[in-house]
């Protein structure tokens, strides 16, 4: 009978130190994600940063300041993770993302790069290093990562989203050509990209080519990337 009671009291104790963690997730999937940071803030002042629940928490917080764009908060969290896991490639890919969404794609690309010596063949660093490179004009930089990434990679998703960064590249360049064999390309593997409607829109009203620009331009704002349309359209969608 001891022994029982004993066991009960040490399942109790246990359910008692997963469930503040269980809530969280809880409040997180339901998107009370306020609520959320505050039990993991909670938790993690009573925490050593050693224990792997410290980490999950952490984790957990991030998410929740991503999802209310509270960028600089997540990206506090995501430095401390890679502090304690520099090995993990996924924090990394985070970070860059948070950094991209703050524009600030210089603290991007340097992240990205740190996560790149650790895994040269990882295709979201890959990926996102074309993206970026692009986004600062280093045209050439962002060819060579989509390139490189290609070569590793036979995953629809990932050729799509990858030719649409070359695509982006070689507008770039000025190699309009070269950009529209790739975006069109991207679409046939993922038709529902909008940066690559606009980019094709782009490539075409360089090549002044016009049949299409406004009937593109439209559908990428249709798929949401509708403040990078906004000033094309009033420009070439005048009726």
């Amino acid at each position: 009978m001891k022994f029982y009671i004993i066991v009960c009291f040490s399942l109790i104790g246990l359910s008692m130190q997963t469930d503040p963690y269980k809530e969280a997730l809880k409040l997180f999937n339901n998107k009370q994600y306020k609520s959320s940071i505050e039990i993991c803030s909670k938790e993690l002042n009573k925490l050593d940063v050693k224990e792997s629940l410290f980490t999950k928490f952490l984790f957990l917080r991030t998410s929740s300041y991503t999802e209310l764009r509270d960028y600089k908060s997540g990206i506090a969290d995501y430095l401390t993770l890679i502090k304690l896991h520099p090995a993990k490639i996924d924090y990394y890919s985070g970070l860059a993302y948070l950094y991209g969404e703050t524009k600030e794609y210089e603290n991007s690309l340097d992240v990205l790069n740190k996560g790149f010596k650790i895994n040269p063949k990882n295709i979201y660093l890959l990926n996102n290093l074309s993206y970026y490179s692009n986004e600062i004009e280093k045209f050439e930089d962002g060819l060579m990562f989509a390139n490189k990434a290609l070569s590793l990679t036979n995953d629809p998703y990932w050729k799509g989203a990858l030719l649409n960064n070359r695509g982006y590249s070689n507008i770039g360049l000025k190699k309009y050509d070269l950009a529209l064999n790739d975006i069109n390309e991207a679409i046939k593997f993922n038709p529902d990209n909008p940066f690559a409607y606009c980019y094709r829109a782009i490539a075409n009203i360089k090549l002044k080519h016009f049949g299409q620009v406004c009937e593109d331009l439209n559908k990428a704002k249709r798929l949401g990337a509708i403040e990078l349309t906004g000033e094309l359209i009033k420009q070439y969608c005048k009726n």
